[in-house]
């Protein structure tokens, strides 16, 4: 089993879970049954066929440059009937109420940077094809299912207000780091991107504007009678 955290493992203390990623950054603390290794998910993979459970991949559309051989892989490692999970943003913004204007500056931003991003090979808005290329693979019993998660405090629903707060936060934190999309990709200067950045801040810190992304888990099982 392929898993990007080991809060699975706490839950499921009888699977073996193994964690990868490019770099040593996971945590010492760890459940017995975790572990991590230093791997690329884009090489072929070590995992011999049919030997996986599960595989899941949590905010992998932006970083890899061909999804469809990752997921022949999976595909691939996977036992019949194993089942293969991809969670993914889709950064396009919504309203329910109207409230956002023309002209929206974070929207204005999302599609400059998904511009920059495409420049070195990236879709920022990769996840729509998740669904399309799970099927292509092979993979049946396919779903999207799709979660509303607002940009800011707006929400009255407890819950859903402090995941908006938080995504506010995490929107407003990554502002600090698109320096390469729009200067190596779009060939902005430093100072031009800053003086962009000041409005974009402003639009995601308007408490009258109630947007909201799309979350989506899509997932597909291998066939019983797969080879």
């Amino acid at each position: 089993m392929l898993f990007e955290s080991n809060t699975v493992g706490d839950e499921y203390p009888g699977a073996e879970i193994t964690g990868i990623d490019l770099s040593p950054i996971q945590p010492s603390w760890i459940p017995p049954n975790v572990k991590f290794i230093i791997d690329d998910a884009e090489a072929e993979w070590v995992y011999p066929p049919n030997s996986l459970d599960y595989v899941h991949l949590r905010h992998m559309a932006l970083t890899i440059k061909d999804m469809r051989r990752l997921l022949a892989e999976a595909y691939k490692a996977l036992k019949p009937g194993g089942w293969i999970e991809l969670q993914d943003f889709l950064y396009i913004t919504y309203s329910d109420d109207g409230s956002k204007p023309d002209g929206y500056k974070y929207d204005e931003f999302v599609k400059l940077l998904r511009e920059g991003f495409l420049k070195f090979g990236f879709d920022l808005h990769g996840q729509q094809k998740n669904e399309g290329m799970i099927k292509d693979t092979g993979f049946v019993n396919v779903d999207n299912k799709m979660y509303k998660v607002p940009i800011g405090a707006w929400p009255k629903k407890e819950g859903l207000n402090q995941a908006g707060l938080y995504n506010k936060a995490i929107a407003l934190d990554f502002l600090r780091a698109v320096q390469a999309p729009f200067t190596r990709g779009l060939g902005w200067s430093p100072g031009e991107l800053e003086v962009f950045l000041v409005d974009v801040r402003k639009s995601l810190c308007d408490t009258n504007i109630h947007t909201y992304y799309t979350f989506h888990m899509v997932i597909g099982q291998k066939p019983l009678d797969a080879a």
